[in-house]
C-alpha cells in the first residue's frame, strides 16, 4: 500500500496528517505495537516539516510485508539534526525518537519537483522496540 497527501504549512496540521497516517496503516493492516510507534514518528516528522522547513510538505506511507516507510517532503535545504537535549529542555527530541525508535532513517534530495529533500525512516516489521511493545493494545 502507497499513499500520500499534502500537510499544510503550520502546526494546526499536525494532528490530521496523524489522522490520516494511523487510517492508512490501519487499512495496511499494521500490527497494534508498530502502528503506536509508527504514528508517535509520523508525528515528529511532519512536526519538522511544518515547524522548521519551507513548503510544500508532503506526507507518504508505503508499507510492504517486510517494512513501512514514510517519508515527509519539504523545501527546505537544511538536513534535520539529531540532538541529545537536557531533560528540562522543551523540545529537540523529535529526531532523537525517529533515531532511537525506527529500524533506520535518513534524508533524500528529491528530484524534478518543488520538494528539496525527503525525511525518511523505515520500521520493519519484525522490529518493534521493546519498551514500546508492553504498551500496546492486546490483540
Amino acid at each position: 500500500m502507497r499513499a500520500e497527501t499534502s500537510v499544510a504549512p503550520a502546526l494546526s496540521a499536525v494532528a490530521p496528517a496523524r489522522r490520516w497516517a494511523r487510517e492508512r496503516l490501519v487499512e495496511a493492516g499494521v500490527e497494534p505495537a508498530r502502528l503506536e510507534v509508527l504514528v508517535l514518528l509520523v508525528s515528529e516528522l511532519v512536526t519538522n516539516a511544518v515547524a522548521h522547513a519551507d513548503p510544500p510538505v508532503t506526507l507518504r506511507v508505503d508499507v510492504d510485508d517486510v517494512r513501512t516507510r514514510v517519508e515527509v517532503t519539504d523545501g527546505a535545504r537544511e538536513d534535520p539534526v539529531l540532538r541529545n537535549p537536557p531533560p528540562s529542555a522543551l523540545g529537540g527530541r523529535g529526531v532523537m525518537f525517529v533515531d532511537r525508535l525506527s529500524s533506520s532513517w535518513g534524508t533524500t534530495p528529491e528530484e524534478g519537483g518543488v520538494a528539496v529533500k525527503a525525511v525518511w525512516f523505515e520500521l520493519r516489521h519484525d522490529d518493534v522496540p521493546a519498551d514500546l511493545a508492553r504498551f500496546a493494545p492486546q490483540a
